[in-house]
């Protein structure tokens, strides 16, 4: 079976907790998407918007800027997966471009998530994580991802726990995702990890989470575009961005929330 097959990555994903496919974008595209990333950044940081800090640079929904960035939400690879691990109607959940560098920028600064040992899966009852699990996430490295700058830290196979980490500082034997510039990371939420430590060299990523179609996104994506852009959207575009699982009005307008449903 071929390493790129969906099912075998699949497989590998529930097996191991993830997968790291090399050479999925070219340098160009790396490139491209890098200096505008910087752009937004820069722009961010002038209008005093979120971005995180000095030494682990947030940009949550980084299309906004740009609309054009919205081709990072959606791989072929990617859909393949996903509709194997979640289902066909599957959404986008959180979008998010990081880098782990220390910038020389005295006044900038807000605090930022992934810190210490822990889960981007979802719980009830007291910490019951979901089994299997219903969110999983992507990374696209635009650049090279290695222990010299920042790469996250991960414990092997702590997806099958299906629970949070009982101490975030905890001491425990690790493994770093290191993944070189044009690979695509895919990753079950349930796997342990953290943020490590920041280095001074340019670590660009970007982050998209996904879960199923009822579980609501981070922020209300459908409406961050006018009517005539969105109506322009390609369906799979539309889809992830919830489009076709808003919440209807009342019962006149609909009953079931997946549009395709029909009733």
């Amino acid at each position: 079976m071929e390493a790129n097959d969906p099912s075998y990555l699949a497989s590998q994903i529930k097996s191991n907790g993830l997968v790291v496919l090399e050479d999925v974008f070219n340098e160009e595209y790396c490139d491209k998407y890098k200096k505008i990333l910087d752009e937004i950044l820069s722009s961010r940081i002038d209008s005093n918007s979120y971005c995180g800090n000095n030494e682990n640079q947030v940009l949550d929904n980084y299309f906004l800027e740009q609309h054009s960035l919205l081709d990072l939400i959606y791989q072929d690879i990617t859909d393949k997966v996903m509709r194997l691990l979640i289902d066909d109607d599957y959404v986008l959940i959180s979008p998010s471009a990081r880098n782990r560098r220390i910038l020389d920028i005295k006044q900038f600064g807000r605090p930022t998530s992934g810190h210490g040992w822990h889960t981007d899966s979802r719980f009830i009852q007291s910490g019951k994580g979901f089994n299997p699990s219903v969110c999983y996430m992507s990374i696209i490295c635009l650049e090279d991802f290695g222990v010299d700058n920042g790469a996250t830290h991960y414990i092997p196979k702590s997806h099958s726990l299906y629970k949070r980490p009982e101490n975030r500082d905890a001491d425990l034997e690790f493994e770093v995702l290191s993944a070189k510039k044009g690979s695509l990371v895919i990753f079950d939420t349930a796997l342990w990890h953290r943020i490590s430590p920041a280095s001074s060299k340019s670590r660009w990523g970007v982050f998209n989470t996904y879960g199923p179609w009822f579980m609501k996104p981070y922020h209300r994506f459908y409406d961050m575009f006018d009517q005539k852009e969105s109506d322009k959207f390609s369906k799979i575009i539309r889809q992830l961005l919830h489009f076709d699982s808003i919440t209807p009005l009342d019962h006149n307008e609909r009953m079931a929330t997946l549009k395709r449903v029909g009733l």
